[in-house]
């Protein structure tokens, strides 16, 4: 398998704003924490419907936008990841999380709906990170006017989801 895939990346290799999400990744096989990371999410979110339409103060999003917003960026990610990972030399341009989901529709279709998009995202995005080549995860890609390994993102996509999870079962438990 890729060694370089169990390796957490360094400081120069995602720009400083994503350090939160890196500290939550402790795990050293990223592709295993991206596949476990399934269950701690439908576990988090194992709530009612009516639950997941409501948005906790101070928070503006509702539970079913925050699992909105982890699908666009699940999304969002992996293509950085596959361009990056096959060198792809264009700057990809960054996105605002907040248009994102002001412009779209999470409240017409169901939790489960949103979930089993999650879950079916991601298990894509591991089928396509584990036929990264070895040395490609040490490939850097420019996204934003930032630069960042492959590596970095699938650790970022760990960091990211346990992030919105740990707020989402904050919230729940208040």
């Amino acid at each position: 398998m890729n060694e370089i895939a169990w390796c957490k990346p360094e400081s120069d290799e995602y720009a400083e704003y994503y350090e939160p999400y890196m500290q939550l990744v402790g795990e050293s096989d990223l592709l295993v924490a991206l596949d476990d990371q399934i269950a701690e999410f439908n576990g988090t979110l194992d709530i009612s419907e009516s639950e997941a339409e409501v948005s906790h103060e101070p928070y503006t999003w509702t539970i079913k936008q925050v699992v909105g917003h982890l699908i666009d960026n699940e999304r969002v990610f992996a293509y950085r990841a596959m361009r990056f990972a096959v060198a792809d030399p264009i700057e990809l341009p960054g996105y605002e999380q907040d248009d994102y989901v002001a412009n779209s529709d999470y409240q017409t279709v169901t939790l489960q709906q949103l979930k089993d998009e999650f879950v079916q995202l991601r298990k894509s995005n591991l089928l396509m990170l584990r036929r990264i080549r070895p040395a490609a995860w040490n490939n850097r890609g420019t996204s934003d006017g930032r630069e960042m390994t492959v590596r970095a993102i699938a650790c970022l996509l760990v960091g990211h989801v346990r992030h919105h999870l740990q707020i989402v079962g904050d919230r729940l438990a208040s």
